[in-house]
């Protein structure tokens, strides 16, 4: 009987063994076929014989097709994780513009706000207009951040355009005038939407929240 048991419990380790190796074999071949597509559409881009684009066109699709095959044959899991790696992969890779609105300058602020890629951070600006109780601000400026996960952070440099000098602006004392302000911004994402947290010498506490587009 403790034979068959132990011929029973090795059967199912060999099995996952080899149930594993499989998987990490069909994941590299997808892994290389992803790479070549990504090489023949970036070369796409720059030819203009049209039998080549047919032909590269053609290979793509082909490449395509055997991806779909080897991941029907992936454990479940690994195929869940194939999914998250090209999101996460999507997210840190392309451009965004984000429609957002909040606080800022003790006042009710809608902006758009852009990042791309630049090695490990991103860069981008930000443009909006803010409305107070009998002022306006224009907002324009410039950060960078470092991605942490699901989070950012980062450093601002902005410009607030006060229609007029005011008081009371949330951290901040005295009388605001028009300039340039220095700050800290960090934020979350939730699939397509954005929470931004931050403080900025010119605006003071600023928070907002949006949708992202990738473009």
């Amino acid at each position: 009987m403790k034979k068959t048991i132990t011929l029973i419990v090795l059967s199912g380790f060999i099995c996952f063994l080899s149930v594993q190796a499989f998987a990490a074999t069909a994941q590299e071949k997808i892994d290389k076929l992803q790479s070549e597509i990504t090489a023949l559409q970036s070369k796409l881009s720059n030819t203009k014989n049209k039998t080549q684009i047919a032909r590269m066109n053609k290979t793509i699709k082909g490449h395509q097709a055997k991806i779909e095959e080897l991941k029907k044959e992936l454990p479940a899991d690994s195929q869940l994780k194939l999914e998250i790696t090209k999101v996460q992969i999507v997210e840190k890779s392309a451009r965004s513009l984000t429609l957002k609105g909040g606080l800022a300058g003790g006042a009710a602020l809608f902006a758009a706000d852009y990042l791309m890629p630049m090695g490990p951070v991103f860069l981008g600006g930000e443009i909006g207009y803010a409305m107070g109780s009998g002022f306006g601000i224009i907002d324009a400026g410039a950060k960078v951040l470092y991605p942490i996960g699901n989070f950012n952070v980062g450093l601002e440099l902005a410009y607030a355009g006060y229609s007029k000098d005011v008081t009371n602006v949330p951290g901040l004392s005295g009388v605001i005038k028009s300039g340039i302000g220095f700050g800290i911004v960090g934020g979350t994402k939730m699939g397509p939407v954005q929470v931004g947290l931050g403080y900025n010498t010119g605006l003071g506490l600023r928070v907002d929240a949006g949708y992202r587009y990738y473009l």
